[in-house]
């Protein structure tokens, strides 16, 4: 069918119109825009106008973005929004925009990508947007989005350079973790302190933790030194921030380039503990929203709480961190890419959500950071021990609610033993309600001046088993 209408366009321009647009609804939207070329009456039939036609062409490849929508609105309040933003969807505008960021993602000449904002903001609305109905966590379905971006860093030369490499002036632009060498920066600033001075858009963090590790990243030392001089800075954290990752401004929202470095940090370190039991859980498909079934046994637990979850946290050693903080301008500065920082045990932890009025009211819980409303703050507890069988237990506790944008989730955790609330982690899951890992830094309860602090990393134990995903 597709070789007659793209040879013989009179035949079908000879039909009758509602019968042309059916025939031409079977098509992609490459092979439309093929039509469209054969002949003036053709392109008549393939105008951007044609909501219809578009539409079709856009749900062959492309999941429909009322899914995630909805999912991320899951109030009577919040569905006016989702009106408004199906009135302003341009079903032609959405297509032209993905397809000229594939193309030129693949048309790059040594990965070096023309107005990369643009390109990686159209790739991010991509994963964004993505869905994946599934009766079950077995389920090993995908949406056609993250098909899509699969294909691309699948096909493009060199397309890993998207995540990282970008053109123009140090202090205005994306420079990748991993290229902060003595030779690319200005003499006043070093390895361990230029990650913190340069200016990330939000963007690009983003869409890098949602990509997750590089092969060139996972070989650099510069970039695990970078990810390092932000992770444990202590300045990059605080009071306002809730002592997590989080912007320092109390809006509750998420610091993008602090939880980039704690995935690049804690994707290697969770390498080093997980042995052959476990994948590690990075990638788009990782990260999808919703991308977890709901259990319905637990109706009230939407953040999927209750489940196994597997990971890990690391620390420097106590001298290093504090000469960093305090003595790394000097003459003597700490090499963060050599220096290699402890890691704890692989953890697991179960946990099963709390319905309590004490519970609730557990001062530990207190946060004057604003979260949305949405759906309601949950509370859980659980346990948790080593790796090793016979590992004393440690009793965790804590809460999960959704950060004021409505996308991220936001958990803390209060791990308490020998009877006595020890330290707190607070975190956030970048790919929202039921989906990949949870970033974040841990402190003490009591947040003590220049304390011990570091990063961490928990995953549903179901996106880290090796049957998740079929081999053939």
């Amino acid at each position: 069918m597709y070789y007659t209408i793209l040879t013989r366009p009179d035949r079908l321009t000879e039909l009758a119109p509602e019968l042309s647009e059916l025939i031409l609804s079977y098509l992609e939207p490459r092979d439309l825009t093929s039509f469209g070329r054969t002949c003036h009456r053709a392109q008549s039939y393939v105008q951007p106008g044609n909501k219809t036609l578009w539409r079709s062409a856009f749900l062959h490849v492309f999941d429909h973005p009322k899914h995630a929508w909805e999912a991320l609105q899951p109030t009577a309040r919040a569905d006016v929004r989702q009106r408004e933003r199906e009135l302003s969807w341009d079903w032609y505008l959405q297509v032209r925009t993905r397809y000229s960021a594939y193309n030129a993602v693949c048309a790059a000449r040594n990965g070096a990508v023309r107005s990369p904002e643009h390109v990686v903001k159209a790739l991010l609305d991509v994963f964004e947007t993505a869905f994946c109905s599934k009766e079950s966590d077995a389920d090993h379905s995908t949406s056609l989005n993250i098909t899509f971006l699969d294909r691309l860093f699948r096909v493009a030369p060199g397309a890993e350079k998207i995540v990282h490499d970008y053109d123009g002036e140090l202090d205005s632009v994306y420079l990748p973790l991993e290229s902060l060498d003595e030779d690319s920066l200005p003499r006043q600033i070093t390895p361990s302190t230029a990650a913190c001075r340069i200016s990330v858009p939000e963007w690009a963090s983003r869409f890098h933790i949602y990509y997750g590790m590089t092969e060139r990243e996972t070989e650099s030392l510069s970039a695990k030194s970078s990810a390092r001089a932000i992770v444990y800075d202590w300045a990059v954290t605080g009071a306002s921030a809730d002592w997590g990752p989080l912007l320092k401004d109390g809006s509750g929202n998420v610091n993008w380039l602090s939880l980039e470095a704690i995935t690049s940090l804690m994707h290697r370190n969770f390498d080093l503990t997980r042995g052959s039991k476990y994948l590690n859980p990075s990638g788009f498909r990782n990260n999808v929203l919703h991308s977890l079934a709901h259990d319905p046994l637990f109706p009230a637990d939407w953040a999927g709480v209750t489940r196994m979850w597997v990971g890990t946290y690391a620390f420097l050693d106590y001298r290093a961190l504090v000469h960093f903080n305090f003595t790394n301008n000097s003459e003597n500065p700490i090499d963060l890419g050599n220096y290699e920082e402890a890691c704890g045990d692989l953890m697991r932890l179960h946990l099963h959500i709390v319905d309590d009025e004490d519970f609730k009211h557990d001062p530990r819980f207190d946060s004057d950071l604003p979260y949305c409303k949405d759906l309601p703050k949950v509370y859980f507890e659980g346990q948790t021990g080593g790796h090793t069988t016979g590992r004393v237990a440690i009793y965790v506790r804590g809460t999960a609610c959704l950060t004021p944008g409505a996308r991220q989730v936001r958990w803390r955790f209060i791990i308490s033993y020998s009877d006595a609330d020890q330290w707190q982690l607070e975190g956030v899951q970048p790919g929202g309600i039921r989906s990949g890992g949870i970033y974040g830094l841990w402190s003490h309860v009591d947040h003590d001046e220049h304390g011990p602090m570091g990063p961490f990393f928990y995953a549903p134990y179901d996106i880290c088993k090796p049957s998740r995903y079929p081999t053939s």
